[in-house]
């Protein structure tokens, strides 16, 4: 989960963001099994004027499992940090919204206060992860403090980062070993293949 920067959230966002919130909330108040679509701005509905703008700030890689492109091998979707139906009033927060593919969008409902935010000010992969590029695997930092593990543990599980992805980040990082001089951006997995293993 490499650490990215968030743009400032669109105008059209900052004015609608809570009564968009609050609308959704009465919803799901007069009917528990509500579905959840996006607003429509002048026919285009709000989560297609937000992708731009959620992918540009991960290079179009998915936010969590930093997965590349996540159009070839999934849907590209929009994450919802704390899950819009536990927190109704944070549905459209510039904030909790992800750049991410359907497997870490598995996610569903699950939620904890513990688990880590890709743009949290204090957020390092290194403080709370390591590689293992035998299996490809994220690993807990066991040099972390307790509570810095277990944010790391419970990460991991909710995002499924070890499932699936292992597989593609040992392929990836076999191709960046032959010497390719494309740029990190455009491999999948490149937080994997920026630190290489050493011997």
């Amino acid at each position: 989960m490499r650490k990215l920067t968030r743009v400032d959230a669109p105008a059209f966002l900052l004015e609608k963001w809570e009564e968009w919130g609050i609308h959704w909330e009465e919803r799901r108040a007069g009917n528990p099994n509500a579905a959840f679509h996006w607003h429509v701005i002048d026919g285009e509905p709000i989560n297609q004027r937000l992708l731009p703008l959620l992918k540009s700030q991960t290079q179009d890689h998915c936010s969590f499992c930093d997965g590349y492109p996540v159009n070839s091998v999934s849907v590209e979707t929009i994450e919802h940090f704390r899950p819009k139906i536990t927190f109704p009033r944070d549905a459209y927060s510039w904030g909790n919204l992800f750049y991410c593919c359907t497997h870490c969008q598995q996610k569903g409902a699950q939620f904890e206060e513990a688990l880590l935010k890709p743009d949290e000010a204090d957020y390092e992969f290194d403080r709370y992860f390591r590689w293992d590029f035998i299996t490809g695997e994220i690993k807990v930092n066991e040099k972390a403090s307790l509570p810095d593990q277990n944010r790391a543990a419970i990460t991991i599980d909710m995002y499924h980062l070890n499932e699936f992805h292992p597989e593609w980040r040992r392929r990836e990082l076999r191709k960046r070993s032959q010497g390719t001089n494309d740029p990190l951006d455009d491999f999948s997995y490149r937080h994997f293949i920026s630190y290489p293993p050493v011997g």
